[in-house]
Order: structure tokens, then sequence, then C-alpha cells
């Protein structure tokens, strides 16, 4: 497992793929701020684990976009790029819809 983390983490090191992360990040944390009711508990459809989730993909985004490089694999595995520019790309489709 420690192997296929490290795998994942090592390709999508890639300058473009670190600057479409970031800028993911920033964007979905303008509408955060924009409209924060779209993405509340109490007035969306939304529930809380889902924003918390967006959240925390907005963290991961922001770390692997600026270039920091967590050493150990349970840091690499919690703020995993993959699964956090999949998050950001279903916030931004749940914004704009």
């Amino acid at each position: 497992m420690r192997k296929l983390i490290r795998t994942a983490y090592r390709l999508m090191n890639k300058g473009p793929l670190r600057a479409l992360s970031l800028i993911l990040a920033l964007i979905v944390a303008g509408c955060l701020f924009w409209d924060p009711s779209r993405y509340a508990a109490r007035t969306s459809t939304l529930s809380v684990w889902q924003g918390i989730l967006v959240i925390w993909a907005v963290c991961a985004g922001v770390i692997h976009g600026v270039g920091f490089h967590p050493r150990r694999t349970r840091w690499q595995a919690l703020f995993s790029p993959p699964v956090a520019l999949i998050v950001l790309l279903l916030a931004l489709y749940w914004f704009w819809r």
C-alpha cells in the first residue's frame, strides 16, 4: 500500500497538475466565501460530511498546488491529490449547476 501511495503522489507531482490543483482549490474556496449557503448543511441538500470533504479538498489542493511534498506516507495518503482533484471538480459542478 505504501508503494502505491508514493507512486500516485509522485505521478501527480508535475507542474501543470500542481497548477491545476491550486487553481481549482482557490476557485472552490472563492465559491465557499461567495455563497456559503450553497454548501451549508441546513440551507442546501448537502450534509455536514460533504461540506467537511470540500474543505479538506481545498486544503489538500492548496498543499499540493504550492509544491509542498509531505515526507511521510500517511500524510501523502491523507492529502492525496487525485482524490482532492475529484472532490474539487464535484464541488465546482455542485456550485455552478
